[in-house]
């Protein structure tokens, strides 16, 4: 498998990052997925998201999975910047290096994505008039009035998974499959989460798509920027 450093292999990253934009805006404003995605998890004889108090999907996948990886994000920093001699496992100079890239790429997503849900109008689905709620719904990447509830928007929750995938750099450029995949299982992860939100009426699905997106470009930059130094 080609370096993901080498030139030809990072212009088709940036290639499918810009087509992955695109795609997120068409279905976003070209379609009506989102609406149609957040129909089905709406019960219109409660008129209700019935699910949106599940022990699972509230209490477990978006309580119990925050903290859990809030935690597992602590203990990587401690590796990552604790001196190695005060460690009670050793690890190389190479993995502690590239934890501190996924480390600080989880902090970097997370505070840009909050700037920007506090900065965005766009509302929850749970808060738009066709859920029970007071705001319009306008299609994601459209303009918005000014409403009192909005800040939801990118999804927030998701970024307590998504930057897993910044992990694949423990595998660059050495073992570029198991990189792949690992960027592959951290994205999913982030979208899980931001589907449990979803089926909740916390978010719709260009808004979480959107965080996952908006992952990808911080890997891209690492990648394109740091290429053999992570290693």
């Amino acid at each position: 498998m080609e370096p993901w450093t080498s030139g030809r292999t990072l212009i088709r990253l940036w290639w499918l990052w810009l087509f992955a934009a695109v795609i997120i805006v068409w279905l976003a404003n070209g379609t009506s997925l989102d609406i149609w995605l957040a129909d089905r998890a709406f019960d219109m004889h409660q008129h209700a998201f019935t699910l949106k108090h599940s022990v699972l999907l509230e209490t477990v996948m978006h309580g119990y999975a925050k903290i859990i990886l809030s935690i597992f994000w602590v203990l990587l920093v401690l590796i990552a910047f604790v001196p190695p001699e005060k460690l009670p496992v050793h690890f190389s100079a190479s993995t502690r290096y590239a934890l501190r890239w996924v480390t600080a790429l989880a902090l970097v997503n997370a505070v840009v994505v909050s700037c920007l849900k506090h900065q965005m109008p766009h509302a929850c689905p749970w808060d738009i008039t066709r859920y029970g709620g007071a705001s319009p719904w306008v299609p994601t990447f459209s303009s918005h009035p000014a409403m009192q509830a909005g800040h939801c928007f990118p999804a927030g929750h998701a970024t307590s998974g998504v930057w897993l995938s910044a992990l694949c750099l423990l595998w660059l450029p050495q073992e570029p499959r198991k990189a792949l995949l690992v960027a592959v299982a951290g994205l999913a992860v982030g979208f899980m989460l931001g589907w449990a939100q979803q089926i909740r009426g916390a978010h719709f699905l260009s808004h979480t798509l959107t965080s996952l997106w908006l992952m990808c470009s911080w890997l891209l930059i690492v990648f394109t920027f740091s290429k053999s130094r992570i290693s």
